[in-house]
């Protein structure tokens, strides 16, 4: 079964509560095997903050 159409284990939403915040959704995604649609959607429902991508410097 895609890991995409699996349940949240509590591993896994500990995971995202200790990430949520600190970095970008798509790092999180990566991080936890599954697509940046799908964790943003988690982070919103459990109220956590997110970020959605990291400002780029200056070339």
């Amino acid at each position: 079964m895609a890991r995409w159409k699996q349940s949240w284990s509590e591993d896994d939403l500990n995971r995202l509560r200790k990430l949520a915040g600190t970095k970008p959704i798509t790092t999180i995604a990566k991080e936890l095997g599954r697509t940046t649609g799908t964790v943003l959607a988690k982070a919103i429902e459990q109220k956590l903050p997110v970020i959605y991508r990291t400002e780029r410097t200056a070339q």
